[in-house]
């Protein structure tokens, strides 16, 4: 092979390593432990959501990406491999994706350097998502892809060379359990033809070097140190020269198994050889011939110089009709800048040593085109003056130009071949580790026979190791012999195209207990797929399993939903609706496809008022991940409004898929409005007498009607005071009536709380006064501007005020407070008002804001009441656009709250 040949091929082998370890690099890190510097590869950060030189190079951007609840467990695992506790690190972890979201991945990796200390000093591993089988899968075939894409390119790209596995029984038997392709072209034989005997391959070693290769295998198989030599062999007529390098390995059975690649040397050889004659050619040349000599006079600097000089640097005699310009150009022009210097220092190396020291030298020349030529200067001083000075030197120089290109490229073949073996060395080591760290199950079969495999695979198939399983029939895997001929009918014919497999199948442990399984596989390159393949096994019973639960849990939600008498709907973003159930259609009279895809289906199923509403419920669930239920009318195909209720919510695990429920409350508002019907009547009918009756008992109680016996007197006032309940509690019907009907009129004016608070405090002193507890304002800015209607807001005060009041020990006070508070960007104002009563018992927290709610007990019922006076507060609160809640300890007391956006 020629040296331009064989530099092509080089190049092509470096593109085609440089394209598969890129490929490889996908979700791989590369951990240098002493200076702490961490490469993540392209796909490592895409798999987090980022961008090519988004991470950092420091552990800290897996630190601080790590899972709270991992980093303690993935710490340990690490460290138990670093400190020579376990022998690989593997660990799940989740790890924090650039949208925020959290991603499961199984990470393993393993100390690949260590220093002169023995130290760890480089770790690599790969990451590898689990909660994507889609992702997994993807993954499984380009681990395939690549692996097949590196036998193929070396055995394409390095015709005269081949890899190979070459095993020295104990018996002295020798064989080639794996050859690639290249060794036809190199010894003329078919893999095939060496796999079990190698005395075929041995027969065609120079005779000279058989007996010193046997004896260096023999010292490599002893000291299992790495095998390299150079020998000849005969192909055909011809002598070809070779080099094979291998590392060897111990087998259970005794035997040694070398790893190695050899590849021809020939061309190598015949340029070195070609370098030796021509070294002696040269040097007979200067030795007989006075072409290109030089005769000159050191102290005047006048010589002469012969005209082969000349014509060796492309000038004529006639170029320099003065020996003196020749002088002149060859120091001021000639020769190289770089190469000035070491030219005098040979000349003065020379003159101070008398002649002891030879004058030899090389520089470059410049000829008459421009070109640089390389000149060997050769010569000797011949005369010297009584002061032992230099005074006459003649020499010769001689082109060496060619020779300096032969060594060149002898370098250059030396660069490539040291260069190739490296990556092969670098490519072979990269790929032990990605195999033995893969996270699934790998296996090479020959003829039916692992010839190797990784932990994973022993693992699943209960093996003690990976060595324990060279040598077996990959047959155990199968059920039954008709288990095996199916599975190979299935996968022989994509074997034989050269096409990849994948199928899952249900296969067997050593152990005898079967296990789903996804199997990928592709055959290596040979001439035939029975050269051998390489299979990927991994255990997807767990995800049959919940595969199959899944269904069978969609299908029961299918059922539920056709079978519901709620409408039930399902959507995406746009609020655009990709399912809907029956009983969705019959509300709206519509086909179910008619109402599939169209973000303007909503249109045509609401008024604009409606719309608006169903528009803001579905940006609040945007916003919030969710929103309160809500009525609206539904528009049916004949043109009738139906009330119906709604929710909706995301999808469990989802921030894009929304269910909606729709609920017909045609008989509710239907029997609402008899209730309002029923209580405005009855409240009017009693306000009337109710308002006369307390008018008289009052008269009496004041002593109008004449002076009263004591007995009689405090029957009046019980049933005055008893009146006054009537009439508040009709009062408060009313005001509950109004409010669910929307009756009730709101004024939004913007108005200062500060003031308001101790308007409200002054109108309810008397009442507070007569139950001994005080009102106090205790906290609050100096203005809370908000805006909301002053009577309704005086009306919520009353309320809050009186019940915290009645629910006070005597001689304590009742606490005011205002407080700014910035909640999403918007600030509100917040008033409170707290008493130091018994509390709110746990079981009536959940009710108390229910109309005519009231906690059981003596201490709560005796305080009277109707139940309705919090329902109205919240109510009021929530129609004025405000929010209102309470907190509440047992025996600590209670404090409730409402609050108001702020108005600038």
């Amino acid at each position: 092979m020629s040296a331009a040949v064989e530099h092509s091929a080089a190049s092509n082998t470096d593109a085609a390593l440089s394209i598969l370890l890129t490929a490889i690099a996908e979700a791989l890190w590369d951990w240098n432990l002493l200076t702490g510097e961490v490469i993540f590869s392209s796909q490592y950060q895409q798999l987090l959501g980022y961008s090519d030189n988004q991470f950092g190079h420091h552990l800290d951007e897996w630190i601080n990406r790590l899972h709270p609840d991992d980093a303690k467990p993935a710490m340990a695992h690490l460290r138990a491999h670093i400190d020579g506790h376990a022998n690989l690190y593997q660990h799940e972890q989740r790890l924090l994706c650039k949208n925020g979201n959290w991603k499961w991945v199984r990470a393993r990796g393993s100390i690949v350097a260590r220093d002169s200390q023995g130290r760890p000093s480089r770790m690599l591993g790969l990451i590898a998502e689990i909660n994507n089988e889609h992702q997994q899968q993807a993954k499984l075939n380009l681990k395939l892809s690549l692996s097949d894409a590196m036998l193929k390119n070396f055995s394409q790209h390095l015709p005269h060379s081949f890899f190979y596995q070459f095993q020295r029984f104990a018996d002295g038997h020798f064989c080639f359990p794996y050859a690639s392709v290249g060794v036809s072209t190199l010894f003329g034989l078919k893999p095939e033809q060496i796999k079990d005997d190698a005395t075929a391959l041995f027969q065609l070693i120079h005779p000279e070097d058989l007996e010193p290769l046997r004896q260096a295998i023999r010292s490599s198989a002893s000291s299992l140190q790495n095998w390299r030599q150079e020998y000849r062999i005969m192909h055909g007529s011809e002598e070809r020269w070779v080099m094979g390098d291998a590392h060897p390995e111990a087998m259970a059975d005794g035997s040694v198994l070398w790893h190695g690649f050899l590849s021809d040397i020939t061309e190598q050889k015949r340029i070195q050889k070609k370098l030796q004659d021509s070294d002696q050619q040269m040097q007979l040349i200067m030795r007989a011939s006075n072409q290109g000599l030089f005769d000159f006079n050191v102290q005047t600097g006048r010589g002469t110089y012969s005209a082969e000089y000349a014509r060796m640097l492309g000038f004529s005699p006639d170029d320099f009709p003065d020996a003196k310009k020749f002088w002149q150009f060859f120091w001021q022009e000639s020769v190289h800048p770089d190469d000035i210097d070491t030219l005098r220092n040979a000349y003065q190396e020379h003159f101070s040593s008398h002649g002891k020291i030879e004058f030899k030298t090389e520089f470059r020349q410049k000829s008459k085109s421009g070109q640089w030529r390389w000149i060997l200067s050769l010569g000797s001083v011949v005369e010297w003056d009584a002061q032992g000075r230099a005074v006459r030197m003649i020499g010769s120089n001689i082109d060496i130009t060619e020779r300096k290109n032969a060594e060149q490229a002898v370098r250059h073949q030396q660069e490539l071949l040291s260069s190739s073996q490296a990556n092969y060395k670098h490519l072979a080591n990269e790929l032990d580790i990605l195999i033995s760290n893969a996270p699934v199950g790998i296996m090479f079969v020959s003829d039916g026979t692992i010839i190797r495999a990784n932990k994973t695979l022993a693992e699943l198939c209960n093996f003690p190791d990976a060595k324990a399983m060279i040598g077996m029939k990959s047959t155990f895997l199968y059920q039954n012999e008709a288990d095996y001929r199916a599975f190979a009918a299935l996968v022989v014919p994509k074997l034989i195209a050269d096409e990849a497999v994948e199928l899952e199948w249900l296969v067997k442990a050593i152990d005898g207990k079967s296990f789903m399984a996804r199997i990928a596989g592709r055959a290596l390159p040979s001439q035939q797929y029975v050269r051998g393949a390489v299979w990927m096994i991994e255990d997807i019973t767990q995800q049959k399993n919940m595969l199959d639960a899944l269904r069978h849990s969609e299908q029961r939600l299918q059922r539920l939903m056709n079978s519901n008498l709620v409408g039930i709907a399902q959507g995406v973003e746009q609020a655009r609706l990709i399912d809907v159930n029956t009983v969705f259609t019959q509300l709206c009279g519509y086909p179910r496809a008619s109402l599939l895809g169209d973000a303007n289906v909503w249109s045509l199923l609401l008024s604009e008022a409606d719309l608006a509403t169903f528009q803001q419920a579905y940006s609040e669930l945007l916003g919030s991940g969710t929103t309160p239920a809500f009525e609206i009318m539904l528009k049916h195909l004949d043109g009738t409004m139906l009330p119906v209720l709604v929710g909706l919510n995301y999808l469990e695990n989802s921030h894009s898929e929304w269910v909606m429920f729709m609920m017909d409350i045609s008989e509710r508002h239907r029997i609402n409005q008899l209730k309002s019907e029923f209580i405005s009547v009855v409240s009017h009918e009693l306000r009337t007498p109710l308002t006369s009756i307390r008018g008289s008992l009052g008269l009496l109680e004041a002593g109008v009607g004449g002076v009263l016996p004591e007995k009689a007197q405090n029957l009046i006032k019980i049933a005055h005071k008893n009146s006054r309940r009537l009439v508040g509690l009709v009062n408060d019907i009313l005001d509950m009536e109004k409010l669910a009907s929307g009756k009730s009129n709101f004024k939004a004016e913007r108005l200062d709380l500060v003031p308001l608070l101790e308007q409200a405090i002054e109108a309810n002193h008397s009442y507070a006064l007569a139950l001994n507890v005080r009102l106090h304002l205790f906290h609050h800015p100096d203005h809370a501007w908000i805006k909301a209607d002053p009577d309704r807001l005086m009306q919520v005060l009353a309320n809050l005020l009186s019940n915290a009041a009645k629910f006070s020990p005597k001689g304590e006070a009742v606490r005011l407070q205002i407080h700014p508070r910035l909640e999403h960007e918007q600030l509100y104002y917040r008033v409170e008002v707290t008493d130091i009563g018994a509390g709110i018992p746990a079981s009536f927290q959940a009710r108390i804001f229910e109309p005519f709610s009231q906690a059981d007990g003596t201490d709560t019922r005796q305080q009277g009441g109707t139940g309705l006076g919090l329902s109205i507060t919240k109510t009021l609160v929530e129609k004025m656009h405000g929010h209102m809640g309470f907190v509440t300890a047992v025996d600590e007391g209670s404090t409730f709250w409402f609050q108001f956006p702020a108005e600038p």
